[in-house]
């Protein structure tokens, strides 16, 4: 909104030439979302604890039980409409990799509303069932994911392969997935991703703080992919340099030498990713243990879902495996778990997702937190340190 009316008067009033810079409007976002989400949040928790609170496993640790009976949820609503005010106020409302975003966010964070409100008011611990979410998430994600390559935005169908370099001046070998092909891979890593930051949401700030680390990573990784960063990589004899900023053989200098591939206009959905890490900071002051609120499904399915499909955008399909690296890693025991128990009628861990093993091992809570954070953090380092490794 600032974008569309303050830019086109800069050139009367020079100060909104700010509103020209995508980082400007970044930083702006992400302050904006974290102050709106600290001035609601309180009012919120008392609104959404007089609608109920969530249920808790019966068969699960014991001082959950006790514990976090009480505490309201879907705190995800909160998060969600800081975010999208946010987007809103300072991003270019006509890019479309920000509508394609801002769909998905809103699409599962309503999916999750209902899973929430049939947990909250009617105390029903399953909520909507598995089939029919998934049939909706993969609605959603498909139409996007083809909207992006077909429509304006041009999104290529090329898969950026792990250890494989590209150069411009050369034929581009990474295969080719197709409309149909980059459409299911693009919604299973988006749906994938949400529905495992779903089941990581199960301790006081344990997913937030993954969540948060990898929107900043994304943030990042959508602002080179992006931005046409020109940088001075050649002088000439009389010492001025060869390029200046913006000139075709000068542009994406930066994506190019960490083999990103270039996606013009997605630096814009680093806006939404920024509003992500202001109002998950927000969200964590409340969420901390011990916490005045959970994110329910309407953050946890919100969030990944923005972060899977950030993912896909950006062209790093693959290397989200490790940027969302604990996220899988719950998902997969989950899914050992089940398949070993139908199978064997023995399990696996002592209860899934792991977090909830190494609590019954005798891990507190907020050690698992804090460690679990520790890794997302080393995972993040790890998938930034493959952008090289080609």
């Amino acid at each position: 909104m600032f974008y569309a009316l303050l830019y086109p008067l800069a050139e009367h009033v020079g100060f909104f030439n700010l509103f020209r810079y995508t980082s400007f409007r970044i930083i702006a976002a992400a302050l904006t979302a974290l102050l709106l989400a600290l001035w609601v949040f309180p009012w919120a928790i008392e609104k959404l604890r007089s609608l109920g609170t969530q249920p808790i496993r019966e068969d699960g640790v014991q001082e959950h039980i006790e514990t976090k009976a009480k505490t309201p949820t879907a705190g995800g609503t909160v998060i969600i409409s800081s975010v999208l005010l946010a987007v809103l106020l300072w991003g270019d409302l006509t890019n479309h990799f920000v509508l394609a975003t801002l769909a998905v966010m809103v699409g599962f964070g309503l999916v999750g509303w209902y899973d929430d409100y049939r947990k909250m008011k009617y105390n029903d611990p399953k909520g909507l069932s598995g089939k029919l979410r998934l049939a909706i998430e993969f609605t959603i994600t498909f139409v996007v994911i083809a909207w992006l390559v077909q429509g304006e935005a041009q999104l290529s169908t090329r898969l950026d392969l792990p250890f494989w370099g590209t150069d411009p001046t050369r034929p581009d070998l990474r295969p080719d997935m197709g409309l149909l092909g980059m459409v299911l891979i693009g919604g299973f890593i988006t749906v994938g991703t949400a529905n495992a930051c779903n089941l990581t949401d199960g301790l006081d700030g344990l997913a937030i703080g993954p969540v948060i680390v990898s929107a900043a990573v994304l943030l990042m990784l959508a602002y080179i992919a992006g931005t046409p960063l020109g940088l001075v990589t050649e002088w000439g004899a009389n010492g001025a340099p060869m390029g200046k900023p913006g000139d075709p053989t000068e542009a994406w200098v930066l994506a190019d030498y960490l083999k990103i591939i270039r996606v013009p206009g997605v630096e814009e959905a680093g806006v939404v990713a920024a509003a992500v890490v202001g109002a998950g900071f927000a969200f964590l002051w409340f969420n901390a243990h011990p916490a005045d609120i959970f994110m329910g499904d309407t953050g946890s399915l919100g969030l990944g879902g923005v972060l899977g499909l950030l993912a896909v955008m950006t062209k790093k399909e693959l290397f989200s495996a490790v940027l969302h690296g604990l996220f899988l890693f719950n998902a997969l025991s989950v899914i050992i778990q089940v398949f070993w128990y139908k199978r064997t009628g023995r399990r696996v861990f002592r209860m899934a997702p792991f977090h909830h093993h190494l609590e019954l091992a005798g891990w507190k809570e907020t050690k698992v937190v804090v460690r679990w954070w520790i890794l997302s953090i080393a995972l993040a380092l790890c998938a930034i340190a493959l952008l090289k490794v080609r």
